[in-house]
């Protein structure tokens, strides 16, 4: 075989070999890689909303991914495959959601059926349901209620 067919080859499979890594998409407002394949492990990196994280394999419910250089573990449950829309590639229209409708869907509201809820219950205090949503656990002190509670850490941790 000469030369060229040679460089031909290796970059064919270079191009192959990239090809075929899945790209996942995040589908949480936040998603956290951890250093391990539980919950509460440390986390790696914080990774957004829609930002797209390289898949490197998985084990059961764990997938081992990559994301700016950082490499870890994050649960099926926060991502989703990312699926080339062609139609989207040939100049139509890919829709997204905004931040504000995933964490809307994430409570079964659609903007709809919130504005109905406010219409009939105008007593009450969304404040307070925005103030105990924005509030945060760190990791190390949910981890500590588990053991306490000799629960087991979902998603495999003990």
């Amino acid at each position: 075989m000469n030369r060229k067919g040679i460089i031909f080859l290796i970059g064919f499979f270079l191009l192959t070999s990239a090809a075929l890594a899945a790209t996942l998409k995040v589908v949480t407002q936040q998603a956290m890689i951890r250093k391990d394949k539980r919950f509460f492990s440390p986390a790696v990196a914080s990774v957004p909303y829609g930002a797209m994280i390289e898949e490197k394999w998985r084990d059961g419910d764990w997938i081992r991914v990559s994301y700016q250089g950082k490499e870890g573990w994050i649960h099926v449950s926060a991502v989703k495959e990312q699926k080339f829309d062609l139609a989207a590639l040939a100049g139509g229209q890919a829709e997204e959601a905004s931040r504000e409708e995933v964490a809307l869907a994430g409570k079964g509201f659609t903007p709809e059926v919130e504005k109905a809820f406010r219409d009939k219950n105008p007593k009450m205090r969304y404040d307070l349901v925005d103030r105990i949503q924005s509030s945060q656990v760190p990791d190390a002190q949910m981890l500590a209620f588990f053991r306490e509670g000799n629960l087991h850490e979902p998603g495999g941790g003990k």
